[in-house]
């Protein structure tokens, strides 16, 4: 059931009506755009979540004001407008929805790219004014023309495929992609970029906007370019030097540009706007109404996750989790952060250390270990801090701060299980306190020791944990006790160790102070707890 009633969300800027009402089945809502920046300040101390597009600016000055705001979320991809650095370290999240208009910006690329080499946006206003020519509008094919793609992310990677249709020879530069990528798309890899822009006929740029990509197409790169070369940006403003485009233009050396994205926007003159061999767009890469209504459910649910304190998939500032991965761990992120929770409430003793290792054929690299061990020393952190929320973003800055070391690794060895996730905590002076669980036929996660202990319970609900001497009739007393303050007893295990045993008790009810501290009393107890998960 959601605990979100009491949480408010601002969105602050157009998202889809329908992903909207879907989040105000869960929390309160308030939809206001275009609000004085003085305004976003005054009113943002009241929300713990806030969605926006490209003009909102969640800056130092905004987080401050923002005290009790959790998750930023971006409808589309770009994060210009975020100091996503200081929203790491105030402990929001910030996430993005980078997949859910890939494929109308790739076509607005290929929009772009068609009119501009066939000149079909001069053409129509030439006819519409009354004039009729074909021969000054003779225009280029794209068949057998070599595309230059700076970038081979998922918009690039769309854009190279949708190349090979058009009989397009494809090359592509991006220093961050590995080489099996390049190889997936069929594409040749470029290991410079002036390599790409010497031999390219078409340009096409899709990069994020960084200090590094800033202005990287300028008056240099232009002039390594072919003569008559053709470039298309739908991705940021500023990527390609705009004042170098002019000086392109004129000298002809670029021969069309489709551009949909600009430094200035929006920008009610511009020097490009003078040359009939540009075709340009008002930012429209993500204008369909099929992204509209991808973009506001992805925001949304990410929104809402990150208000329950679930994984955020395509959080910026955590580790994060393709689709394909997020299905095949769900259960293990899940597990995890639940042992993580266990350990919290069971034991009250200073922390060194939290390593968790994972075995078994599901869980194989580096990057799935970091985000199981980021939710488990979430669950670890959660009981022993009082002021403030702990998350998925502010759980290592948290350890760090008190000197906790945290590591993961990856083992073979799984014993008689398919798949295994310990958590060793070491503790100050008391050496280490294991928990392990176990996903069975990848539908049921289970706990299987605690301690010294050997269990096999369901970390669901309510539960008691009492660790005891194995003697006859203690088991007894306890259901006595429960019985006396009406706790109803659901299900019970009892796991051994060396030398006692433990209680793991589901109950369906409150259980009162009165009978915990009744069961303490027994000689036989030696703890007793409730444990809410």
């Amino acid at each position: 059931m959601d605990n979100l009633k009491n949480m408010k969300v601002w969105v602050s800027e157009l998202v889809d009506d329908e992903a909207i009402a879907a989040l105000k089945e869960h929390c309160e809502v308030v939809v206001k755009y275009k609000v004085p920046r003085e305004e976003q300040l005054a009113m943002i101390g009241d929300f713990h979540g806030v969605i926006i597009r490209s003009e909102t600016v969640v800056d130092k000055e905004f987080l401050d004001a923002a005290k009790n705001l959790r998750i930023v979320g971006r409808g589309g991809s770009g994060l210009d407008n975020v100091d996503i650095d200081y929203a790491t370290q105030k402990g929001v999240i910030v996430c993005n929805t980078p997949e859910s208009n890939i494929v109308s910006a790739c076509e607005q690329t290929w929009s772009l790219m068609l009119s501009s080499s066939r000149n079909t946006a001069h053409a129509w206003s030439f006819i519409r004014s009354g004039q009729w020519d074909r021969k000054r509008f003779q225009g280029s094919e794209l068949y057998g023309k070599t595309l230059g793609i700076i970038g081979l992310g998922r918009i690039g990677g769309l854009v190279s495929t949708r190349a090979k249709a058009f009989g397009m020879n494809v090359i592509a530069y991006d220093p961050y992609i590995a080489d099996g990528r390049f190889e997936q798309f069929g594409v040749e890899k470029k290991a410079q970029l002036d390599d790409l822009v010497k031999e390219a006929d078409v340009i096409t740029i899709h990069t994020p906007k960084t200090r590094e990509t800033l202005g990287m197409i300028s008056d240099r790169e232009i002039g390594l370019m072919k003569q008559g070369v053709r470039l298309v940006n739908c991705a940021r403003g500023g990527l390609y030097d705009e004042d170098a485009l002019v000086r392109g233009l004129k000298s002809g050396k670029i021969a069309s540009l489709g551009i949909d994205v600009w430094v200035h926007e929006p920008a009610q003159v511009h020097a490009l706007y003078e040359f009939d061999n540009v075709v340009g767009t008002p930012h429209l890469g993500a204008s369909t109404f099929e992204a509209a209504a991808r973009v506001g459910s992805e925001v949304v649910g990410e929104v809402i996750a990150g208000l329950r304190g679930e994984i955020v998939k395509n959080a910026v500032n955590i580790p994060s989790v393709s689709e394909q991965s997020y299905a095949k761990l769900r259960l293990f992120i899940s597990l995890a952060e639940k042992m993580g929770k266990l350990y919290g409430q069971i034991r009250r003793e200073s922390v060194k250390q939290v390593e968790i290792e994972f075995s078994g054929r599901e869980i194989e690299n580096p990057e799935d270990a970091k985000i199981l061990s980021v939710v488990a020393l979430k669950g670890v952190l959660e009981a022993s801090v009082t002021h403030g929320v702990v998350n998925f973003v502010n759980a290592e800055l948290l350890a760090r701060e008190r000197g906790i070391e945290v590591k993961e690794r990856i083992a073979l060895e799984t014993g008689d299980y398919s798949n295994m996730i310990r958590l060793l905590v070491t503790e100050e002076g008391n050496g280490t306190f294991e928990i392990a669980g176990t996903v069975l036929e990848r539908k049921l996660p289970r706990i299987i020791k605690v301690g010294e202990y050997s269990v096999a319970f369901f970390p669901e609900g309510r539960l008691i944990y009492a660790p005891h001497q194995n003697r006859p009739g203690v088991i007894g007393k306890v259901g006595m006790a429960m019985a006396e303050y009406n706790v109803n007893i659901a299900k019970m295990v009892v796991g051994e160790g060396v030398t006692d045993s433990i209680m793991i008790l589901n109950v369906d009810n409150r259980v009162p102070e009165e009978v915990l501290v009744k069961c303490r009393t027994f000689d036989e107890i030696s703890d007793m707890k409730v444990i809410e998960f």
